[in-house]
């Protein structure tokens, strides 16, 4: 049986790979070991063997170039190797350039060269595979397969009032939500300046800051802002299903974006969304349709569109809407078009 490793073998805050090896297992032996064993694994098994990638920001990313750039071309020679040793490559493209990327040159380098070495890639939407193809002309075959989701990505919602009240917040005000990681290519600001002028709206941002300088200067941002609450810490799924069922709106004022599992999540949910026009939101959100859409990066558009929901009297219809534009995306549909493509490329002479 094909053998399948995916890289990273875990990830801390996302169920992406646990959901999707899931649907896998059956048909291929899911090899989740760290890079440490797989690699030896890999390089000197036999039979079919595949090299899942999925993130390598963290592999390559270090604050000097001169280590970034070593890191660089040792991970491309064992990419290298390993496709010289008969393993299947394939890339499944959550970010195509990193988040905070330290070094723009040495990033967009590596993505040529994994795009070159792989045997296939997988992109979540038709805008990452026309930018793909546009900035770096590559040959390899590009798959668009949908991210997944549960029925209840994070359980059952609980009543609104109820939620509010479990999470202390009982005031009678429409309540935005951001949840997710705290980033800084999330445009977190951007949201905290327009409820200057949302008096009548609370935000709540909650979830774990992965970088603690970019916390202190949102705690800054808010520090005059008495309609805005931070709870910044890693949730568990039943208090995120609390906020969720809490909030009036979800608000993911992205500066930049490939793909959101959590837009997807909350979808799922029902829950109404309020994202920016970047080209792959655009694809899971329709204005007015299954959720909001404001012009990237600028404040008065956001403000005026998260009127526009607030003011909206067919909202729960729009949530459901948006749950219904997710009927193909189930995990089990999702990992049908990955058995099929991997299949296809370990059957090829």
């Amino acid at each position: 049986m094909t053998i399948i490793h995916p890289f990273p073998p875990t990830l801390a805050y996302s169920p992406y790979l646990d959901e999707l090896y899931r649907v896998l297992e059956p048909h291929f032996t899911i090899d989740r070991r760290s890079p440490r064993r797989a690699i030896p694994a890999l390089l000197f098994g036999r039979g079919g063997r595949i090299l899942h990638l999925h993130f390598f920001d963290e592999v390559v990313q270090r604050p000097t170039k001169f280590i970034t750039w070593m890191r660089y071309v040792t991970w491309i020679m064992l990419l290298m190797l390993l496709r010289w040793r008969g393993v299947t490559i394939v890339w499944t493209v959550h970010n195509a350039t990193p988040h905070e990327c330290l070094h723009p040159d040495i990033a967009r380098r590596t993505t040529q060269h994994v795009l070159n070495q792989c045997h296939a890639v997988t992109a979540h939407h038709h805008a990452t595979r026309t930018l793909l193809l546009e900035q770096y002309h590559t040959t390899t075959p590009i798959s668009v397969i949908p991210h997944g989701h549960s029925e209840h990505p994070f359980g059952v919602l609980p009543p609104h009032q109820s939620a509010r009240q479990q999470l202390g917040l009982t005031l009678d005000v429409p309540l935005l939500l951001y949840l997710g990681m705290i980033r800084r290519y999330k445009g977190i600001e951007t949201l905290i300046d327009a409820m200057e002028l949302l008096p009548h709206a609370h935000l709540v941002i909650a979830g774990h800051a992965a970088d603690t300088v970019y916390l202190s200067e949102i705690h800054q941002h808010t520090a005059r802002r008495i309609n805005v609450t931070i709870r910044p810490r890693f949730l568990p799924d039943h208090e995120a299903a609390q906020y969720l069922a809490a909030c009036d709106l979800l608000v993911l004022p992205y500066r930049s974006i490939t793909t959101s599992g959590m837009v997807v999540a909350a979808q799922a949910a029902g829950i109404v969304c309020v994202v920016p026009n970047l080209p792959p939101l655009l694809e899971q959100v329709r204005d007015g349709v299954t959720g909001f859409v404001f012009h990237a990066d600028n404040s008065n558009s956001l403000i005026q569109t998260i009127e526009r929901a607030l003011a909206n009297p067919n909202r729960s219809q729009i949530g459901s809407a948006a749950q219904r534009s997710l009927a193909n995306h189930t995990w089990a549909q999702v990992g049908q078009q990955f058995i099929t493509l991997f299949t296809q490329l370990t059957s090829q002479p």
